[in-house]
């Protein structure tokens, strides 16, 4: 059953991250690279994550996006200041 949790569902995933969440560690937090899953890291504390105005604008993102068109986050342009992709730890 754990290794079921650990698989990302068969649809569209994001995981937005923190390496300073200090509760959770972020190694938990990240998806197996797929080519329907996502890894977003931003500055964060544990408790601030569902506050904090860069998780907040990644949700509505990809809130925004269709399944069936589903892309990657585009972490080009200014966003690229405060936005990274992660590849799932080895």
């Amino acid at each position: 059953m754990r290794e079921q949790l650990r698989q990302a569902p068969p649809v569209p995933t994001t995981s937005i991250f923190s390496r300073t969440d200090g509760v959770v560690a972020w190694h938990c937090s990240v998806n197996e690279v797929l080519p329907h899953t996502e890894n977003i890291e931003i500055n964060a504390s544990h408790v601030g994550m569902g506050i904090n105005p860069l998780a907040l604008y990644v949700v509505a993102d990809r809130l925004r996006e269709r399944p069936e068109t589903w892309r990657r986050f585009d972490p080009s342009g200014a966003r690229r200041w405060f936005f990274r992709h992660a590849a799932a730890p080895g």
